[in-house]
């Protein structure tokens, strides 16, 4: 199989929470962060910039990556992750992940103890 596109972005959001379970959001969020500047990023998720101007965003190493063609296309992208994940509970993508990072501690608290 190819490279996601532009246009499976949603499968690949679902890829991203079936494969990185309860680290899902953090790939997520480093997908978002890495979106708005077109340099390379390493991370949860690694942004390959190419000579064309296009990107390929990886969420782990067995991703087969996402690439978006563009400066526009990034844009979109973006816009679509504050549509998805934001909607109208969260401000912004930060406040989104630091909802969800909360969730996650409160997570590990119940299931292994205050420590």
């Amino acid at each position: 199989m190819g490279q996601w596109t532009l246009n499976e972005v949603d499968q690949w959001l679902n890829w991203i929470h079936r494969h990185h379970d309860e680290f899902d959001y953090r790939y997520i969020y480093f997908a978002y962060l890495a979106a708005h500047v077109p340099e390379p990023h390493q991370g949860e998720t690694t942004m390959t910039v190419n000579p064309d101007g296009s990107c390929l965003l990886q969420a782990g190493t067995r991703d087969r990556g996402l690439v978006l063609t563009d400066d526009r296309e990034r844009d979109r992208f973006v816009e679509h992750l504050r549509r998805r994940y934001c909607g109208d509970r969260y401000p912004s993508m930060q406040a989104w992940e630091a909802a969800q990072h909360k969730d996650f501690l409160n997570e590990a608290r119940w299931r292994f103890g205050r420590g």
